[in-house]
C-alpha cells in the first residue's frame, strides 16, 4: 500500500507498506543496496524520477519492512505512475500505483501488482 500525497515543487513523504497474504513483511532483503527503489513517471510526458528510500540496510535504525519511506519531489501537477522494486524471499518484485500530484490519495494500479524481475545490479 502507499500512504502520502505528491505536492509539486516540494519533497513529499511517501510511505510504502509491503504485505504478503495480508500479513506485514518484516524481512525485506537489500536490493541494489536498499530495501526499495521507487521510479516515478509523469503520465503526460514520461518525466522520470528514481528515488532512494530514507535510511539504509545495516544503519542501525532502518527496519527491514514492512514500511519503506521515500521523499519524492515532482516538478509539476498531474498524474504520476509509481513503481516500487523490492526483494523478498530471494525474488525482486514490483508494485505499481497511480497518484495525482496534489489531487488526493493513491490508488493501486491492480489488486496484485507484482512481477518478478531479475537482479542485474547497477551498483546503487
Amino acid at each position: 500500500t502507499l500512504d502520502g500525497d505528491l505536492t509539486p515543487g516540494q519533497a513529499s513523504k511517501l510511505t510504502l507498506k509491503v504485505s504478503k497474504d495480508g500479513e506485514p513483511v518484516t524481512d525485506l532483503q537489500p536490493y541494489l543496496g536498499a530495501y526499495g527503489h521507487l521510479v516515478v513517471l509523469r503520465v503526460r510526458d514520461l518525466a522520470y524520477l528514481h528515488v532512494h528510500p530514507d535510511g539504509a540496510p545495516g544503519d542501525g535504525k532502518t527496519q527491514a519492512g514492512p514500511e519503506i519511506v521515500f521523499y519524492a519531489e515532482v516538478p509539476s501537477g498531474g498524474d504520476y505512475r509509481l513503481f516500487l522494486d523490492f526483494q523478498h524471499e530471494g525474488e525482486v518484485r514490483t508494485a505499481d500505483f497511480t497518484l495525482g500530484a496534489g489531487q488526493g490519495p493513491a490508488t493501486p494500479a491492480t489488486p496484485a501488482a507484482t512481477s518478478t524481475a531479475t537482479s542485474g545490479g547497477h551498483g546503487h
